[in-house]
């Protein structure tokens, strides 16, 4: 399975009602370069936009995220000079394999 690739980006359509948002906005989504939208933000969750535009800038990180955790996790299995406790390690990895949609 292959993620949509990134850079994603986070917009913000909240000016849908002069301001006003509502639980049927759309209130913010994140596309790709290309205009692909990978994701869309607000249904259901009535006057809270702050907490839909932190949802939207951390799903356009997830690609970079994503990268740099396998990585940091390349490189300590190449050159194992990273002291990273064993605690840290598992949950590097069960994000990774979240992420891959492999658990």
């Amino acid at each position: 399975m292959s993620h949509t690739p990134g850079p994603w980006f986070a917009h913000d359509f909240s000016g849908i009602n002069e301001g006003d948002v509502e639980a049927s906005d759309f209130s913010v989504s994140c596309t790709t370069p290309d205009h692909i939208t990978v994701a869309v933000m607000g249904t259901g969750l009535r006057n809270k936009k702050e907490e839909w535009e932190a949802n939207a800038h951390l799903i356009a990180a997830a690609p970079e995220l994503l990268e740099a955790l396998e990585i940091v996790k390349q490189w300590d299995i190449e050159n194992f000079a990273l002291d990273i406790p064993i605690e840290i390690r598992k949950k590097m990895q069960a994000a990774i394999t979240k992420a891959r949609g492999q658990g």
